[in-house]
This record gives structure tokens, C-alpha cells and sequence, in this order.
């Protein structure tokens, strides 16, 4: 009986597999990590300092996930995700208001990041914290908004006249974000933590760590107060 070779991936074979970051994989097979996920950390199989997988055994995991991050048919990330985000800096400044944001060189390792509704408008309305936005979104390998956010956005435009269509091609036809839905895995972390959050930031937070960011910046204080989330403050 001739037996089956196993092909092996390496960390960042796995990682342009799953499309998400090497960080991202690490976290999830970190003990440490907040974003650790047993179920993936248990496949992984290391040759000295070597990670590896078993690509068929990847396959049947990603079968058995849901998501949109797992979708065969999700769309994938642009190349030029960078320079299109930044082109899309102001394109509601002086529309709508926001608060003040953050001006100080935030901490990132890189990995994805995730946005809460307010750096996200802050960067559409080129408030004051859209220098520390483009910072960091220069250090991270790519960036994650829900799709109950990216819906929010959408449907509070569509009361200003000529800015629909800028909002739909950039949150969506550019393919400058990855659209984090709320799959199950969002909905059971969602369970998990404490009354008082705001119910769209809870929704943001959830569907973007479940999508793989490895940090969410945010402003909501209910989440900035829980020990270990990955959570930087806008």
C-alpha cells in the first residue's frame, strides 16, 4: 500500500492561504495571545524552529469554519489597499462631525487592525486624528471594518447628495478593507464579555478579531477597560 505524502505549508505559506497576516497566524496558535484558537494551534507541527501544516488538514478546518474571512467567495484585498485608503482621507470633511482623536505615535507590531466607527470617521472627515490613523495604517499588513459598520456608514450617507456612490466604491468596490461579517465565531465572543458596550462597537470589536485583526482601535470605554483585549485607544 503506497501511502499519501503530506504536504507541509510553512508560516507564510498558511498565512497567504488564509489571506491574513503572519502575526495574525501566530496569534492563533499563541497560548498567550487573546486571539488564541486551539482548534488551528492544534494542527500546527514544528521541525525545530520550523511552524508547519498539513495542508489537507487546513483545508477540512476551513471547511468547517463560517465567516466571511473563511468564504471561498470573499473578496479579496487589493495590492494598492494603501494608496486607495489614503486617497479616501476627507471624503466626508466638513459633512459630519466628529470628536477629537489621538495625535501621538500609537504602539502597533503590525498584523491586521481593525476600525471602530470613530477612527473610521475621523479618517473619512480628515479630523484630527487621521495622522495617527495613516501611521498606522503604514506599519499594519492590512485593515478590517464590519460589515454592520460598513452598512451604518453607507445608509447615513445616503442623505448627502453626490457622496453615496465616493462611500460604496471606497468602502466596497476598491477592495481597500477586508469586510469582517458576524459569523458565529463574532456572536459567541460577542457572549462573552460585559453589558455596557456599545452595541455597534461590540459588533465592530467582534466581527474584526474573529476576522483576524490582530488590534482594534477604538474609543469605546467599556471595551478599552477589559484586561487582554487586543484593543488600542483612539
Amino acid at each position: 500500500m503506497i501511502e499519501k505524502k503530506e504536504n507541509l505549508l510553512t508560516l507564510y505559506e498558511i498565512a497567504s492561504r488564509l489571506r491574513v497576516s503572519k502575526h495574525t497566524v501566530q496569534a492563533w496558535i499563541s497560548p498567550s495571545s487573546p486571539n488564541h484558537r486551539p482548534e488551528f494551534a492544534a494542527m500546527a507541527r514544528h521541525a525545530g524552529r520550523k511552524t508547519l501544516f498539513v495542508e489537507e488538514e487546513v483545508l477540512i478546518w476551513l471547511n468547517q469554519r463560517r465567516g466571511s474571512i473563511y468564504a471561498a467567495a470573499s473578496t479579496e484585498r487589493s495590492a494598492y489597499w494603501r494608496e486607495r485608503f489614503f486617497a479616501g482621507r476627507g471624503l466626508l470633511k466638513g459633512l459630519v462631525k466628529t470628536g477629537e482623536g489621538s495625535n501621538s505615535f500609537i504602539a502597533f507590531s503590525g498584523g491586521l487592525l481593525g476600525l471602530d466607527t470613530e477612527p473610521m470617521m475621523n479618517w473619512l472627515a480628515d479630523g484630527s486624528g487621521a495622522p495617527a490613523i495613516y501611521n498606522l495604517a503604514m506599519r499594519s499588513d492590512g485593515l478590517v471594518i464590519s460589515i454592520p459598520l460598513a452598512s451604518w456608514i453607507l445608509r447615513r450617507t445616503l442623505k448627502i447628495p453626490g457622496k453615496f456612490k465616493q462611500l460604496q466604491d471606497f468602502i466596497i468596490d476598491q477592495n481597500v478593507f477586508e469586510l469582517a461579517g458576524l459569523g458565529e465565531d463574532a456572536l459567541r465572543r460577542s457572549l462573552g464579555l460585559p453589558a455596557g458596550i456599545n452595541e455597534l462597537g461590540l459588533q465592530n470589536y467582534c466581527c474584526c478579531i474573529s476576522a483576524g485583526a490582530s488590534a482594534f482601535l477604538t474609543r469605546e470605554k467599556n471595551l478599552l477597560k477589559i484586561p487582554g483585549l487586543p484593543v488600542i485607544s483612539f
